[in-house]
């Protein structure tokens, strides 16, 4: 049997959630990433408590159910190719 590997991601500082806001702020408001159309912010607290906030030009409820639904299944394909890389082939 072979081997597992593993593999530390690293968050390159995400983790901090203002320090995180800001950043992303900051690349819109300096063209580096587009203008946002529709966006979705979902936030946990230490205590369990659920805030989740739609905004945009086009922010009304279903886009953001529809953003919200895309932005899962990109994270799902992400971690799915990411295991993928781990795996040895057979």
């Amino acid at each position: 049997m072979s081997q597992l590997k593993v593999v530390t991601f690293e968050r390159e500082g995400w983790r901090d959630a203002v320090r995180t806001l800001r950043k992303v702020a900051e690349q819109i408001e300096s063209g580096e990433l587009p203008l946002c159309d529709v966006g979705v912010l979902a936030l946990i607290g230490d205590n369990g408590q659920l805030d989740v906030y739609g905004f945009g030009k086009r922010g009304d409820d279903l886009q953001c159910i529809g953003a919200m639904r895309l932005a899962e299944q990109r994270l799902i394909d992400t971690m799915l190719s990411a295991e993928d890389e781990l795996i040895p082939a057979q």
